[in-house]
Parts: structure tokens; C-alpha cells; sequence
């Protein structure tokens, strides 16, 4: 069976190798022009859409992303049922609106695309349930396949620079960590393109913000000597799962905020350590732990680098390429198996526990 798509790949490292690409057609100069960047992308979009439609056969089957272009398909497909194909839609990077109306708009469209859906893939597994809740959709129509690092094929190089490293634009609780930092003696960077997100936070002279480029993300990345990955409460969606996998990756003991989605990728102590929601003691606690206990951090680092080992870019995309064909039962077992802690412990490993 065939598989078409409109997420990117890269042949042999990704999915590439095993679907075909469709993008959206060419379009005039003077478009960019007349609509802007913003209204010009929704009209690609919108034709992505179309030119998947016009792809259907009973021998092909879809993998899209979650934005406007997937969705659009799925609502074809829904509303124009001839030739229906399987579609599994991926990045399913939800929020709820704002406005009551807008809510009761997507929940009708999410609704409709169920029709012609296989499966939602989600990056956290607390979204199944919380997506079904808030949309009325039923939970079984999503699948979570846990994210994957994303340094294939990257020059970079591993060292201690001696900063305390976080980055991101959206999402971030960086006034948790701003707060957890302020008494602690170390240079902390935060990444980020946006700093507007932090002008009402008084900053300590310990604390830079400053954004740089992909590659630069990468690089100061490798340069640290630990990372948090700080996200906010009360959100649908959760991210930071691609920081704090790179991060593990590379051998950076690594602090995750927030338990629901954190330990999807990492046990508490074991591969990296979790703290709660807005929970700046709780942060500075083990920020100091590593900082102060270096043997110990150094180990906990080395189990989370050998646990986010598992999680593969190939991996991921094979469950969701076999998710698409209709593989079920060869995704699940492609699904990791948490590391059991007593296990290591037999091994000779050091868990790390903070002080009660």
C-alpha cells in the first residue's frame, strides 16, 4: 500500500524513503504580495488539501499533520466520502479557543473528520483522554506514540560550558524559573525568540535571555551543564518533549516541569528528575541536587542518555507509517517499555533522591 503525505522527510532517515511527498503547487509572485505571508500560507494549505483529495485510492492511504491543511483533507474526505482512503493525522497540537463559539466550531469539524480518521496521534499520552473530554470525541480514536529526538545527521559538539540551559517559545513557565534560579550561583540561558514572554520578570544578572537560530538552539543545547524544561499548567496541549529528549540525548541531566507530560519520557530519578507544575522550591531543590552532587548527576545523565537512545526518529515514524497501513499490532510493539527502576538498581545504578 501506498502512503502519501504532506509532512516532510528526509530519505533514509526519516519516512521519506518509504511514502510519497505532496506539496503544495507553485504559486505567482504577486500572491505573497496581495494576501501576505499569513493568508498566502492558508491558501497552500487549503491546496495541499485539495491535491491529496485528488490522490484517493483504494490502495493509498494518508498521513498528514494537524494544522490546516490535514484537517481540511480529513473534512473533504468526511463531507465527499467517494473513494474514502485511510488517514492517520499526526501533530495534533490542540488548544481550546478562547471563545465559546470558536469552541463549539472546532469541536463540530473535529467531529466530522472522526468520519474519515483513522487515528489522532498525540505526542502525550494524558491527551487521549483530555482531547476526547474537551472536544466529545471518542478515545478511541487516538493513538499516543511517544515523540523522538531530533539530531539525525547534526554537527554539534558535547561539552560543559557551565550554564544552566532552557529554550522555546511557547508554552514555557519561565517566571517558575526565573524564581527557582534567582539565589542559586549559576549562569542560566534562556533561549527564546519571543522574549516579550518574560518583561514583566525582574531578571537576576545571572540570567541572559537571548534567542538564536536552529543550529544555535542545538549547540547552546550541547553546551550546558544541565537543562529544565519548564512548561505551564492548565494547557490541553504539552509540549517540550523535543528539548527535553534532545537534551537526555546528548547526556545533560535534565529537570522536566510538569509530571503529566514528563513521564511519558523519563522516571523520576532514574533518567532525568520531574518537578510539579510551578513549583519553584521544588525546581531549586533540584537544580541545586545537581549542581551540588556532581558523581550523582553525572550517572543520572548517563541513564537518561541510554533511555532517550530509544526514542528514534525512525522508530517514531515506522509506528505512525504502520499505523497507516493499517498495521496495528506491529506499531504497538514498536511502543518503548519504561526502564524499571529495581532493575537498575541490581545493576549497580544510582537512583537520585532529593532530601525530605
Amino acid at each position: 500500500m501506498e502512503v502519501i503525505t504532506n509532512v516532510h522527510g528526509k530519505p533514509g532517515g526519516f519516512w521519506g524513503d518509504s511514502t510519497t511527498f505532496v506539496g503544495p503547487p507553485p504559486l505567482p509572485a504577486l500572491c505573497t504580495r496581495w494576501l501576505g505571508k499569513r493568508w498566502l500560507a492558508r491558501l497552500q494549505d487549503l491546496l495541499v488539501a485539495v491535491r491529496l483529495y485528488q490522490r484517493r485510492a483504494p490502495d493509498v492511504c494518508f498521513v498528514t499533520g494537524g494544522g490546516l491543511d490535514g484537517r481540511a483533507f480529513a473534512l473533504l474526505q468526511a463531507l465527499l466520502p467517494w473513494k474514502r482512503s485511510r488517514h492517520v493525522l499526526v501533530d495534533c497540537n490542540w488548544y481550546r479557543a478562547r471563545w465559546q463559539l470558536l469552541h463549539w466550531l472546532r469541536c463540530l469539524e473535529l467531529k466530522l473528520a472522526t468520519k474519515a480518521v483513522e487515528h489522532f496521534v498525540v505526542w502525550a499520552s494524558h491527551e487521549i483522554e483530555d482531547y476526547a473530554r474537551a472536544f466529545g470525541l471518542p478515545a478511541s480514536k487516538f493513538r499516543y506514540v511517544p515523540f523522538h529526538t531530533t539530531l539525525d545527521r547534526y554537527q554539534f559538539a558535547v561539552r560543559d560550558d557551565g550554564y544552566l540551559f532552557a529554550g522555546g517559545n511557547y508554552d514555557r513557565d519561565y517566571a517558575t524559573l526565573v524564581e527557582a534560579v534567582r539565589p542559586v550561583n549559576i549562569p542560566v540561558w534562556i533561549a527564546t525568540t519571543l522574549p516579550e514572554q518574560l518583561r514583566a520578570l525582574t531578571l537576576p544578572a545571572h540570567v541572559r535571555v537571548e534567542g538564536t537560530t536552529k543550529a544555535g538552539f542545538r549547540d547552546a543545547l550541547a553546551g550546558a551543564r544541565l537543562t529544565v524544561v519548564p512548561m505551564q499548567d492548565g494547557l490541553l496541549h504539552s509540549g517540550g518533549q523535543q528539548t527535553c529528549l534532545n537534551a537526555m540525548w546528548m547526556g545533560k541531566p535534565t529537570i522536566a516541569v510538569g509530571r503529566r507530560w514528563a513521564r511519558d519520557l523519563m522516571e523520576d530519578g532514574v533518567h532525568g528528575m520531574i518537578v510539579d507544575y510551578g513549583d519553584v522550591a521544588g525546581l531549586r531543590e533540584a537544580i541545586r541536587w545537581i549542581i551540588g552532587r556532581p558523581d550523582q548527576a553525572a550517572a543520572l545523565a548517563r541513564r537518561g542518555q541510554q533511555h532517550a537512545q530509544q526514542f528514534t526518529t525512525r522508530r517514531c515514524m515506522e509506528t505512525i507509517w504502520r499505523l497507516a497501513v493499517g498495521d496495528e499490532f506491529a506499531a504497538d510493539q514498536t511502543g518503548w517499555q519504561q526502564t524499571d527502576a529495581a532493575a537498575l538498581t541490581d545493576q549497580g545504578g544510582e537512583l537520585c533522591q532529593l532530601p525530605m
